[in-house]
């Protein structure tokens, strides 16, 4: 299949005639080596890391987005750091997400004995949802906001494993129900060996990222108050103990990519304090000292003091749910949300009403929602908050994305690099475009040369 071409030798069993596994054991044994490279160390691959995005994944996305300031790296340790979006255009998630997509899809067509026992049921369900986070950072990253105007062009859509098929590109809409189904799926098998690490919870939390993503914010916001109910958020000790610590599942996470201890995180953390971080993001701790987050993430040279993190936790499900309840009309609950989250963050935090609330700022580099709306109040203060909590997480790039993918430039060593908006939709990789010529490319990639 042309999608596979970078595949492992694993991927080439058919065509090479190595023995296909069959036992239960044998299939677990396979997928296993996704699910046990999530938790980086000296087990982490890039194909079980780009399900997540890894530690040095987050980087990339957080150096090329506005929180830190590009135009203030200091070298020659910021030479280490990229600068602008085409710095990250060529990243090989693609192929390494559509490994995982194929290493499901064997399993599916030949595991045959042993799908109805406990175990067989929690290796199927796993698939199921190795293969709906593939189909979720596929959509996130290879195709435009589902709430834009743009032509809304998909990713190909594979559920065989079939090494000759050339699949063309389905719709957004159709990337979203397939990605959808196959959390159901694997809601239905509700996994149960801890090994596999997608439990139910996880499974739900990536269900309402795809919903939030997709803006379907009613499901969004329903099954981010379920998961609340059982992982409520966390303040003080707690709070920092978890956002401190580089390894491990902590506090509130309900999974965690590179939880295991690596070489490699006090060298690149190194290498972030060449970038100090912008203005205009300190700016938004305006109660300061009170803050945790202020006293926890960087120092008074603005520079870096946090963690890096690649998981799942709490507050961005409660930040969903006070997003989709905007979107959905409802003030009331959405301003609950968001003085609830900020009670758990700042002391002494006099509750926001709508009258007190900032007023928009006309200078911030977002300046609608993902309806392409001007901001409102309310509206600013959530992405705002989400801008803090979930700093060095690898998400501020996806904001920017969905909210406008705005333009914006920076000067590195005297020159000037500008991140158009067309560059927040990654182009499909010119190899895949080769094998299969009626594959659409992404906007703005017309002149690669193939």
């Amino acid at each position: 299949m042309c999608l596979l071409a970078s595949c492992t030798d694993f991927l080439d069993i058919k065509p090479y005639g190595k023995t296909i596994p069959k036992t239960t054991e044998e299939f677990s044994a396979l997928v296993n080596n996704i699910v046990g490279g999530i938790d980086g160390g000296e087990a982490g691959t890039g194909v079980a890391e780009a399900l997540m995005f890894g530690s040095s994944d987050v980087l990339s996305l957080e150096e090329v987005s506005d929180n830190l300031e590009g135009n203030l790296t200091e070298y020659p340790l910021g030479g280490y750091l990229k600068f602008y979006f085409g710095d990250v255009l060529s990243s090989n998630w693609y192929e390494h997400l559509y490994e995982v997509i194929s290493r499901c899809n064997m399993v599916f067509d030949e595991y045959k004995d042993g799908r109805d026992t406990r175990e067989g049921k929690d290796l199927l369900g796993t698939c199921h949802a190795l293969r709906g986070v593939a189909y979720y950072q596929l959509l996130r990253l290879y195709c435009v906001p589902p709430l834009a105007d743009d032509e809304k062009l998909g990713v190909p859509l594979v559920t065989k494993f079939d090494m000759e098929a050339k699949p063309l590109r389905s719709s957004v809409d159709e990337t979203v129900a397939l990605a959808e189904s196959d959390f159901k799926e694997a809601l239905k098998c509700d996994i149960q060996d801890e090994m596999y690490r997608f439990n139910n919870d996880v499974v739900n939390g990536y269900l309402a990222r795809l919903y939030f993503w997709a803006g379907r914010f009613g499901e969004a916001k329903t099954i981010a108050d379920e998961l609340l109910e059982k992982h409520p958020l966390l303040s003080g000790d707690a709070y920092e103990k978890m956002i401190t610590a580089h390894t491990g599942l902590v506090g509130n996470m309900l999974i965690r990519c590179d939880r295991l201890e690596s070489d490699g995180y006090e060298t690149s953390n190194q290498y972030l304090q060449a970038r100090p971080l912008s203005a205009s993001f300190v700016k938004l701790f305006a109660e300061k000292d009170r803050d945790i987050r202020y006293r926890l993430f960087f120092n008074y040279r603005r520079r870096n003091t946090k963690a890096y993190i690649s998981s799942l936790r709490s507050a961005e499900l409660a930040l969903i749910s006070m997003e989709s309840a905007c979107h959905l009309g409802d003030n009331d609950e959405a301003l609950k949300k968001l003085n609830q989250l900020r009670a758990c963050r700042i002391s002494d935090c006099k509750p926001y009403t709508m009258a007190t609330l900032p007023a928009v700022d006309k200078t911030a580099l977002v300046k609608t929602d993902c309806y392409g709306q001007p901001l409102t109040p309310l509206m600013q203060t959530i992405l705002n908050e989400r801008r803090k909590e979930l700093y060095l997480e690898g998400d501020r790039f996806f904001e920017l994305k969905r909210n406008g993918r705005p333009e914006f430039w920076v000067t590195n060593k005297g020159l000037k690099y500008t991140n158009f908006q067309f560059m927040y939709t990654f182009p499909i990789p010119p190899n895949d475009i080769m094998l299969n010529p009626g594959l659409k490319q992404n906007p703005g990639y017309t002149e690669m040369i193939y």
